[in-house]
């Protein structure tokens, strides 16, 4: 006699307030089904839940307090939606550079990572809808809830912000605003030395990121000055025009690169000079004109690469070791890598954060994305990946498909004080992660 194995079909909803997503909660809970949520523009992992919940219809404005400028927004709300809307009231996020265009939900569960701060940083308040059903209000610890937090099981944002969706369901995040204001690009290449050099320099504008070629020992750097409405300058209708044609070239080049160079090593070098010439032609259209400091990208292009951060003070060691290990795997690395230095707030410091120190560096790359030859990038990325951890380094949650470790408790500090919540939180394991392939939580150990 054949055994027949029991198929259960994931069910995907779509709530198009609180008082719909309770609903499908209680509904959940009722029949004992574990359940998958997340914001709708992350690439989710269905395997091991019976119910995935989409907070993608959920994209309203819920509230506007001039005195304290902060906005409230339902967690669907696309940041690129989001950032229009703040500027018919002259306000931005203090989240800067190239930003995947996710929702609110899916870049507070990862704890989205700018060019400059954090996701984190721009922060006040969200609304949850916990396991048991209640709705409460999460706010980031005071001075003297730090030690409450970390030793017992006081539920804050620490929690929830690169929680993963597996702490709580947000109905709405409230955000701190800024003056709206420009960003004036500068941008032009030098060798990694002369970055090495000017580096602390650098990172005293807006913010800075730079491309970076290691098979050429080139650096395309970009930096951004604040620039007032009244006195940008910006960029004229023909040199638009002209940026995406050389834009456009250059992504050509970007996608083809990989797929010759794995086949042909020998290719890697022109390739990357090519991107580096288009890059530069690029630049050049933008270069002294004001742009609006964020620039988004889609998220499935964002995803294809892997990202990781380490401390600032480790950028010339990763870099030495990197262009070492470049010249061993030209096939790899016909593509630049793009590295972002950011300062973050000591009070404001998720658990499962990768940001080890108050200042960092980001490094996002696309080296391991192309699918049809990820079996021959297993070793290589073995080895890329452990360069930047004994660099003190921790990979981000926002990009590249994540795996659970079994030494995630020995790679991120705050792991067991974020087991102890989520636990006491959601005894029963309702909530599954939507963002990771695997089993996130421990057995025991914490």
């Amino acid at each position: 006699m054949s055994e027949t194995k029991l198929v259960i079909k994931t069910q995907t909803f779509h709530p198009k307030d609180g008082a719909d997503l309770l609903k499908i909660l209680g509904q959940a809970k009722e029949n004992s089904l574990t359940i998958k949520q997340y914001g709708g523009t992350y690439p989710a992992t269905l395997d091991g839940a019976e119910v995935m919940i989409s907070l993608d219809h959920m994209k309203r404005i819920v509230w506007y307090d001039p005195e304290e400028q902060t906005l409230t927004v339902e967690p669907g709300l696309m940041l690129e939606e989001l950032l229009k809307r703040m500027e018919y009231l002259n306000y931005t996020l203090e989240l800067y550079g190239t930003l995947p265009n996710m929702t609110v939900a899916d870049a507070i569960s990862v704890g989205l990572i700018g060019s400059s701060g954090s996701i984190a940083h721009c922060l006040k308040a969200c609304q949850v809808v916990q396991a048991e059903g209640c709705l409460v209000e999460w706010t980031w610890p005071d001075y003297d809830q730090v030690s409450e937090n970390v030793n017992g099981c006081f539920p804050s944002l620490q929690n929830l912000v690169c929680g993963l969706g597996m702490v709580g369901i947000i109905t709405s995040a409230t955000l701190t605003c800024i003056p709206l204001h420009f960003a004036q690009e500068v941008s032009y290449d030098c060798s990694v030395y002369d970055i090495l050099e000017r580096f602390p320099e650098m990172s005293e504008s807006v913010y800075t990121h730079f491309h970076w070629f290691p098979l050429l020992n080139r650096v395309v750097v970009t930096k951004t000055l604040p620039v007032r409405i009244q006195q940008s300058f910006l960029q004229p209708f023909w040199k638009k025009w002209l940026e995406m044609i050389c834009q456009g070239l250059y992504w050509l080049v970007n996608r083809i690169g990989p797929f010759l160079s794995w086949y042909f090593p020998s290719c890697s070098r022109p390739f990357s000079g090519a991107q580096l010439n288009l890059m530069l032609m690029t630049s050049a259209h933008r270069t002294h004109y004001c742009f609006r400091p964020q620039k988004f990208v889609s998220v499935s292009s964002y995803c294809r690469g892997i990202k990781w951060a380490f401390p600032a003070d480790r950028l010339h060691s990763v870099m030495k070791e990197i262009e070492v290990w470049a010249e061993d795997n030209t096939a790899f690395c016909s593509t630049p890598v793009l590295i972002s230095h950011q300062t973050h707030s000591k009070f404001r410091h998720p658990f499962l954060s990768p940001q080890a120190k108050d200042k960092t560096c980001t490094l996002w790359s696309d080296w391991f994305s192309t699918s049809s030859i990820n079996l021959g990038y297993s070793a290589p990325m073995a080895e890329f990946e452990a360069i930047l951890q004994n660099n003190g380094g921790l990979k981000c949650w926002s990009a590249g498909p994540i795996y659970a470790s079994p030494l995630i408790g020995q790679m991120y500090p705050g792991y067991r004080h974020w087991c102890r919540v989520r636990s006491a939180l959601d005894p029963c394991g309702t909530f599954k992660s939507a963002y990771v392939e695997g089993d996130l939580i421990a057995d025991s150990g914490y």
